[in-house]
């Protein structure tokens, strides 16, 4: 298989120390606001249930971190470090992970289908880009190019339009087109699919 996804609803999580270690435990403590607390979990969990079943171990047996508490996390089971590619991403009580063991890159991205202002549309796509303009669309378009970005690894460093998608094809202009080159120019795999009911979902491979 490609890849393998997990949905967490976001209303109905464990308790956190049923699944997270102390380092974890003491981080999650830090999160000062409950939304970002219960997002944060959220995604640790789900990755954590793709990362048992392909590793055969036990939930608090993985640890998930950034270093210093910003950036991309680092995957670790007991002191060794887990070299795969993996992207979480979360919306409106949902949480969602992917792990790509076949694949070098992944992101994903999972947004709900709703009617957004103009200046949104302006802002985020190019007019050749615009071939439709219903929410569902316009929320698939919006769902691609963040799992660009973040099969990039780019974060907020990249404008939305340096990302390009028309009929499903991706191209790259300024930082964005760096970082793909940076990457070795990988062959991109952009799919979308209804994986919940109002909402839409995309994942981006690299190979």
């Amino acid at each position: 298989m490609a890849y393998q996804l997990e949905v967490v609803d976001l209303h109905s999580l464990p308790p956190a120390g049923t699944v997270l270690g102390e380092r974890e435990t003491a981080f999650y403590h830090t999160l000062k606001l409950p939304k970002r607390q219960t997002e944060w979990f959220g995604g640790r969990l789900a990755l954590k249930r793709l990362l048992t079943k392909h590793r055969g171990c036990q939930l608090q047996e993985i640890e998930i971190l950034a270093p210093g508490g910003q950036g991309k996390p680092v995957v670790t089971v007991g002191e060794n470090p887990i070299n795969i590619p993996f992207s979480i991403t979360h919306s409106q009580g949902f949480a969602v992970a992917a792990i790509a063991p076949n694949s070098k890159y992944v992101g994903i991205d999972l947004e709900k289908i709703e009617h957004r202002i103009s200046a949104w549309k302006e802002d985020f796509f190019r007019p050749d880009e615009l071939t439709d303009d219903t929410d569902s669309f316009l929320t698939m378009l919006w769902t691609q190019k963040e799992a660009l970005v973040k099969m990039l690894g780019t974060g907020l460093t990249v404008n939305s339009r340096e990302v390009r998608i028309v009929d499903g094809v991706p191209q790259f202009s300024g930082r964005a087109l760096e970082m793909y080159n940076s990457l070795g120019s990988p062959q991109i795999t952009l799919e979308t699919k209804p994986l919940l009911k109002d909402f839409q979902f995309s994942i981006a491979l690299g190979k």
